[in-house]
């Protein structure tokens, strides 16, 4: 486990080096309680499903779509906009890790990864009510809710987890919040914690 962490953040920046505290953790762990029960509050709403995200978002999605469609495996047609919406900014984490100062993209990434799966979990959570509206991938059809099932449907119904949906739905609203609140945190961490990372950098440079 530490040769695979240490291959994932050679350089000690993830928040897995952070010196934290029992107060640092409890106050994470406050806030993570906190904007769970917020979720459908004004301000969560704001930050987590603004236009900003969700243009860069639904582009990747429905383009994943119109990409992975082509190959004919229906399961992973409908999943793959999921997959790689989440995907592209996962895989950037760990590309900024990979490099020296990566830390400082380290924050705007994690929160678009947190309004990734959040998008999901909310469609998710709606696999059988289907009360949300849907845009097919030609981006041009609009449909209303109940007239179409949408994409978390087939990727749960094959794997007879369809009654577990509002469940699925709402963990990866949690994991949400947690990315959300954990991109909050290594933003005041790395502000705060300068002298700890020109340490780690000299070290690694002598190296």
């Amino acid at each position: 486990m530490k040769e695979l962490l240490h291959w994932l953040d050679p350089y000690k920046q993830s928040c897995f080096y952070f010196r934290w505290s029992f107060i640092g953790l409890l106050v994470f762990a406050l806030l993570v309680w906190w904007g769970t029960a917020q979720l459908d509050s004004n301000f969560m709403q704001a930050l987590l499903n603004n236009r900003f995200v969700y243009l860069p978002n639904y582009l990747t999605h429905e383009f994943s779509h119109r990409i992975w469609c082509r190959f004919g495996w229906e399961w992973w047609c409908y999943a793959s906009g999921n997959f790689m919406e989440t995907l592209i900014p996962l895989v950037l984490c760990f590309v900024a890790l990979g490099h020296h100062g990566g830390r400082y993209l380290l924050p705007p990434l994690l929160y678009w990864l947190s309004t990734t799966l959040y998008g999901a979990g909310v469609y998710a959570a709606d696999a059988r009510a289907m009360k949300l509206p849907l845009t097919s991938s030609d981006m041009m059809s609009n449909y209303a809710p109940g007239v179409m099932k949408g994409d978390w449907y087939y990727i749960l119904q094959p794997l007879g987890l369809l009654e577990k949906d509002v469940l699925i739905g709402h963990i990866l609203m949690f994991l949400a919040v947690f990315t959300l609140v954990l991109a909050a945190i290594s933003l005041w961490y790395y502000w705060t914690h300068t002298e700890q990372y020109f340490q780690l950098d000299q070290s690694d440079m002598r190296v």
